[in-house]
């Protein structure tokens, strides 16, 4: 198959990458190793657009969104407590 015989990404295409790209995050997290900015932005932006497509989330990608907010939070604690 060449370059010009690829078909667009459709939303399945789209789940089915997103589950792979978040499983990975989550073995990473796992395995106790820093979390790819790239790969958490790449979750980020496909939950998006599966959300504008009125996909549901697969449970892996919920997952490393709440992992995402729960950071998000600590984050914000912490710089609260340090201009106390």
């Amino acid at each position: 198959m060449g370059v010009h015989d690829a078909r667009p990404l459709g939303v399945r295409d789209i789940l089915g990458l997103t589950v792979k790209v978040a499983e990975r995050v989550l073995q990473t997290r796992s395995a106790g190793q820093a979390l790819s900015t790239n790969e958490l932005e790449a979750v980020v932006k496909a939950a998006e657009f599966l959300q504008e497509h009125n996909m549901p989330w697969p449970a892996v990608v919920t997952e490393v969104i709440d992992i995402l907010i729960a950071q998000m939070k600590t984050v914000r604690e912490e710089s609260g407590q340090t201009k106390a």
